[in-house]
C-alpha cells in the first residue's frame, strides 16, 4: 500500500512539475534538481505522459488491492472470533453438562446397596 501511494504521489509531482514548466518550441528541456537531463522533442513528452500516467494507474490499483486485501484480513480475523466465541461457549456448555453427569454418577456410586432386610434394601 505504501509503495502504490508513493507511486501515486510521484507521479503527480512529476506531471505537475512537466506542466509547470512546460516550455515553448519544438524541444523541451528537462531538468531535475537543477540539473539539465535531457532535450526531449513532442513525441518524447508525449511518450513520457503516458508513462507517467501508467504510473500512476499502477499507483492507484496497488492502493486498491491492498485495500480489498485488508478488508478481507479484517473480515476473516472478525470470523475468526466469532467462532472462538462459539467455541467458548460450547466448552463451558459441555463441561457444565460434564460436571452434572459427574453429580450424578458420583450420587449412584454412593448409594450402594449393602444387603437386604425384610425385602427391602439397606443403602448407606
Amino acid at each position: 500500500m505504501i509503495v502504490g501511494i508513493v507511486l501515486v504521489v510521484l507521479s503527480v509531482a512529476v506531471g505537475v512539475a512537466a506542466v509547470a514548466f512546460n516550455g515553448a518550441g519544438s524541444t523541451h528541456e528537462i531538468t531535475a534538481f537543477g540539473q539539465h537531463v535531457v532535450n526531449a522533442n513532442e513525441t518524447q513528452v508525449f511518450v513520457g505522459g503516458i508513462v507517467i500516467g501508467l504510473v500512476f494507474c499502477v499507483g492507484v490499483w496497488m492502493v486498491s488491492v491492498a485495500g480489498r486485501r485488508r478488508r478481507a484480513l479484517r473480515a476473516e480475523f472478525r470470523a475468526a472470533r466469532r467462532e472462538a466465541a462459539d467455541a467458548g461457549r460450547e466448552r463451558d456448555r459441555l463441561a457444565e453438562q460434564l460436571s452434572t453427569q459427574q453429580e450424578i454418577t458420583q450420587r449412584e456410586q454412593e448409594t450402594t446397596v449393602i444387603g437386604r432386610h425384610h425385602d427391602r434394601e439397606v443403602t448407606s
